[in-house]
């Protein structure tokens, strides 16, 4: 995936810590933050840089929200980060996945 201004504006507007968690290509991160830091931007950002330096294919990539208004502007970012590729990673809430999982396992 190539670099996009949009990408390069978003990671240079990150904190040390938020970049460190961005970079952090392999393995699980768990961002601990409160209301209004950044998470949702942290996490964008992060998807946006495995797609960028990895061949991950977008749609085995699932990003979990808590709510709806979350799930919607993490996939508007995305998309905004990487184009095209941002319509095929899986993006929702918890209990949406959690109603499919049940839904799909009667």
């Amino acid at each position: 995936m190539p670099v996009t201004a949009a990408y390069e504006s978003a990671y240079a507007k990150l904190n040390p810590t938020q970049k460190l968690a961005v970079d952090s290509i392999e393995g699980l991160v768990l961002v601990l933050a409160g209301p209004g830091t950044g998470k949702t931007q942290v996490l964008t950002v992060r998807i946006a840089n495995i797609l960028k330096e990895t061949d991950t294919d977008p749609s085995s990539i699932l990003a979990l929200t808590y709510t709806d208004a979350a799930a919607r502007e993490m996939k508007e970012r995305l998309i905004s980060l990487i184009g095209q590729d941002g319509y095929y990673v899986k993006i929702g809430t918890f209990h949406a996945l959690c109603n499919e999982i049940i839904s799909d396992n009667p």
